[in-house]
This record gives structure tokens, C-alpha cells and sequence, in this order.
């Protein structure tokens, strides 16, 4: 294994990691999510108590609050979801990128990663430089033995 080839398999693995860790972040702001629904809910539960001035020309208050609140449902149901899916793409990409393997998995997922500005972005343009070299290419093409014996013990 040449010196040029090994530098690539040492960035590989620091990539790897460090998308585990992005990941990590990700599934780890999902735990924060039910509390920040918790906080909203007192939030707006604390409004309809509030004795508003009633107006002529406006609306009431109270029933613009709980008019917003199906809305409410809908974002913490999206937000959930797009955290799993990207926290778990990521996850994938990370391990993927570790063990060499699925070199297309690995760059959609790097290109995917850099819409999380500006970490994700760094690390995903790192990754794609990485992944785009001809002397990297090589390392996906290798069978990966030591993959399949750890699988089979």
C-alpha cells in the first residue's frame, strides 16, 4: 500500500467519524424536540388565559391561537421526520464512508450533508474532494474482506 493511498484511508475514516458525530448531533436534537412542544403548548395554553382588549376591526386572540394549533402538530410531525431520515442518512453515510463501502451511498450522502451550514458544509465538501480523487477511488473497489470476516464471527 503506498504512503498516497494510506494518507486517503486515514481521511476516509476521520470522515466517517466525524459524520457518525454530525449524526449524533442530529438524532441527539430529537430528544430536544418533545420538550420544546412542551414549552410551546404552556406557551400558548398561558395566551388564552391572558384577558386581550376586544377590538372592533380585529380578530380575537384566543381563536387565532387556537386556530394555530392543529398547524402546531403538522411542523413538530415534520420536523421529527426530517430529523430522523437526515440523522439516519447521515449515520449510513458515516458508517459507509468508515468501512469503504457503497462509494455512491457516500456521495449523495456527503452532497446531501452540505445543506447543514456551515458544518455540514465543510465536512461534506471535504468528503466529496475525498471521494472524487482518482487515487481514493481505488479503496471502494477493493473487496473488503475484513468487513465480511467480522460479519461471519
Amino acid at each position: 500500500m503506498s504512503k498516497q493511498t494510506d494518507k486517503f484511508e486515514k481521511q476516509l475514516k476521520v470522515a466517517g467519524v466525524l459524520f457518525m458525530v454530525l449524526a449524533g448531533f442530529c438524532l441527539l436534537g430529537l430528544l430536544l424536540l418533545p420538550l420544546h412542544y412542551v414549552m410551546m403548548q404552556s406557551v400558548m395554553e398561558s395566551f388564552e388565559q391572558i384577558d386581550f382588549p376586544k377590538r372592533q376591526d380585529r380578530p380575537d386572540p384566543r381563536q387565532m391561537i387556537q386556530t394555530m394549533q392543529p398547524s402546531l402538530y403538522l411542523m413538530y410531525g415534520f420536523m421529527g421526520t426530517l430529523g430522523l431520515l437526515f440523522g439516519g442518512m447521515t449515520l449510513v453515510t458515516g458508517i459507509n464512508l468508515y468501512r469503504k463501502t457503497r462509494r455512491t451511498v457516500c456521495i449523495i450522502g456527503s452532497a446531501a450533508v452540505c445543506i447543514w451550514f456551515p458544518l455540514g458544509t465543510a465536512l461534506g465538501v471535504w468528503t466529496l474532494l475525498i471521494l472524487f480523487d482518482k487515487q481514493a477511488q481505488p479503496l471502494f473497489d477493493a473487496p473488503n474482506l475484513l468487513a465480511e470476516d467480522d460479519f461471519l464471527s
